[in-house]
C-alpha cells in the first residue's frame, strides 16, 4: 500500500512529459490514544490540537520546527528554529498509522525555482524563532507558499493570529483544492487513536 501511495506522490509532483511542476502541502492530524489505548499509545506533543504541516518538492519534505530549548514567545537574538529536511520515503516510514492529507497543488516554474531557493536559504538560516506564542509550521508554510504566490501575503502577526493551528490552514487549503481541482490524497489513521477531525 505504501509502495502504492509512493509511486501516486510521484507521479503528481512530475506530471507527463515535465511540461509543468506541481509541489505538495503535507498535513499530519493531531491525536491522542483512544479510550483503552492509554497504556499502548503514547501522548503527543499538541494533542488533538497538534499535527503539523510541511511542503514537498521533488522528494523532499521541509518542516518548520524548533531546535532545542522551546520558547513560550519569540526572542529577538537567540532563535531556536530550523527549516528541516526529509526524504520522501523517511516520511512515509515515520507515518504508518498516521492520520495526514496531502494536497498537489501545480507551480510554474518560477515559483518551483523560487520555493527550491527559499527553502536552501531557510534551511541555511532561519528566519524567526519559533514559539508557541510566535512562528510555528502553520504561520511557516503559509509565509513561504504566501512567497511564492499561493497564498495572500499577510503581515507576520497576522499569520500566526491566525494559523495558530495547522487546522485552520488545512481547511483553507482544502477549500482551494475543492475550488481549484487540486488533488488531495487521505490516509485515516489507526483506530487506537483518537485523531482530530475536519
Amino acid at each position: 500500500m505504501r509502495v502504492l501511495f509512493l509511486l501516486i506522490l510521484l507521479l503528481f509532483t512530475v506530471s507527463s512529459f515535465g511540461q509543468t511542476k506541481s509541489i505538495n502541502v503535507y498535513f499530519l492530524y493531531g491525536s491522542k490514544p483512544a479510550k483503552g489505548f492509554e497504556r499502548i499509545e503514547k501522548k503527543r506533543f499538541g494533542g488533538i490540537n497538534g499535527g503539523h504541516v510541511s511542503i514537498g518538492v521533488d522528494k523532499e519534505i521541509i518542516g518548520f520546527g524548533p531546535v532545542g530549548k522551546f520558547h513560550i514567545f519569540p526572542k529577538k537574538n537567540q532563535w531556536h528554529s530550523g527549516f528541516r529536511t526529509e526524504s520522501l520515503a523517511s516520511f512515509m516510514n515515520d507515518t504508518v498509522g498516521d492520520k495526514y492529507t496531502v494536497i498537489t497543488i501545480p507551480v510554474t516554474n518560477d515559483q518551483y525555482k523560487k520555493l527550491k531557493d527559499i527553502h536552501n536559504g531557510y534551511c541555511s538560516a532561519p528566519p524567526y524563532d519559533y514559539a508557541f506564542m510566535g512562528m510555528r509550521c502553520a504561520a511557516a508554510s503559509y509565509d513561504v507558499l504566501s512567497q511564492i504566490g499561493l497564498l495572500k501575503t499577510k503581515k507576520k502577526t497576522g499569520i500566526v493570529t491566525r494559523y495558530f493551528y495547522p487546522r485552520r490552514l488545512r481547511h483553507k487549503m482544502l477549500r482551494e483544492a475543492k475550488e481549484k481541482g487540486y488533488k488531495v490524497h487521505q490516509q485515516p489513521g489507526y483506530k487506537s487513536r483518537k485523531w482530530e477531525r475536519d
